[in-house]
This record gives structure tokens, sequence and C-alpha cells, in this order.
């Protein structure tokens, strides 16, 4: 793109992370988005962790992923 064209770009069928850049992006004017992008990103870090005990509990042979 030429200069003065910001470009973001995220996967298709990738809901999930196009609003999560939009909360960035909005939270450079609306300040109490930082604050609740911290809570959530701290909320999935322990989703993967728990996911990794998990996974080193039962191995991988036996690791089934639960689809929401």
């Amino acid at each position: 793109m030429p200069r003065g064209i910001p470009v973001a770009t995220v996967a298709i069928n990738n809901g999930v992370n196009a609003g999560l850049l939009a909360v960035r992006i909005l939270s450079a004017g609306i300040p109490e988005l930082v604050g609740k992008m911290s809570e959530y990103m701290k909320n999935m870090e322990k989703e993967v962790l728990d996911k990794v005990e998990k996974l080193e509990e039962v191995g991988w042979e036996q690791y089934q992923v639960k689809r929401g």
C-alpha cells in the first residue's frame, strides 16, 4: 500500500482477532478499554496455560480439544 494508507489484516474467518485489533485501535481514544483488554489477555493466557497443564497430564495422544 502507498504511504498514508495504513493496513491491518486478519485471517479470513477469524472474527476474534479482528475484534481484538479493533479494541486496540479504539483504546487510543477510549482509555478504559486498555484495562479491559489487559484483563481479557490475562484470561486468555490462563486458558492456554490450563491446556498446557492438561496436555502434560494426559499426553498428546489422549488430549482432546473441546470446541465451544
